[in-house]
């Protein structure tokens, strides 16, 4: 039996402009240069957050880190209402299920904070869990998992993480689980290539991949 282990953000929420927006309003206001492009962005983030910081320009030396990540979470909430679900989330999550296979969402957003924006998006209960961390500081999300997985074992599972990270094939290949990253969310196809995981361009291209396996028995 297959469980797909979904990220949320760049994954499922389409919220890649608004944290464009959110990281330049930060470096307007220091007179910083700002991203330009969806491309620029996807090729300068990265976990953990506070290197993707460092990239963009922000003197760690004179600004706390934690100073940082709660103005820019402040900023990202008062936009991150305007944000929805790709269009393929739903569809392709149905298709999943109507194969037997179960859904749940491993991220890197605070467990409430992500819970809210499930709730938002009206898709809480299309999910077996919600895996959230403890903080907002984006670390890593690996001790989650593993946390996780203690108090839920998975032994007859295959898992199969669905990302847009190679922070998501580093937690996928330090579980054992499988993975498929989607290069339309927050870092590049020529990034997420080097992973030597299949990427693919949408959802239902991921979803695809697993019913074939699965057809394949």
């Amino acid at each position: 039996m297959k469980m797909v282990v979904w990220d949320w953000n760049g994954t499922l929420l389409d919220d890649v402009e608004v944290c464009i927006e959110t990281v330049n309003a930060m470096l307007r206001r220091r007179h910083l240069p700002q991203l330009e492009s969806v491309d620029q962005y996807q090729n300068v983030f990265t976990f953990p957050v506070i290197n993707y910081y460092r990239q963009v320009g922000f003197d760690l030396e004179r600004e706390s880190f934690e100073a940082l990540s709660t103005e820019y979470m402040r900023g990202y909430h008062e936009r991150a209402v305007r944000c929805g679900l790709f269009a393929d989330a739903e569809p392709g999550i149905r298709q999943l299920r109507e194969q037997g296979v179960p859904s749940l969402i491993l991220s890197a957003s605070r467990q409430d904070h992500l819970r809210m924006q499930t709730e938002q998006c009206g898709c809480t209960d299309w999910f077996s869990d919600l895996i959230g961390i403890s903080d907002i500081y984006a670390r890593e999300k690996l001790s989650a998992a593993q946390a996780w997985l203690k108090q839920n074992p998975q032994p007859d599972r295959e898992m199969i993480m669905i990302g847009d990270s190679l922070h998501d094939a580093e937690v996928a290949e330090a579980l054992g689980w499988d993975c498929i990253l989607i290069d339309r969310g927050h870092q590049s196809r020529k990034l997420l290539v080097t992973s030597g995981k299949p990427v693919v361009s949408d959802i239902l291209e991921a979803v695809a991949l697993i019913s074939a396996s699965i057809s394949a028995g």
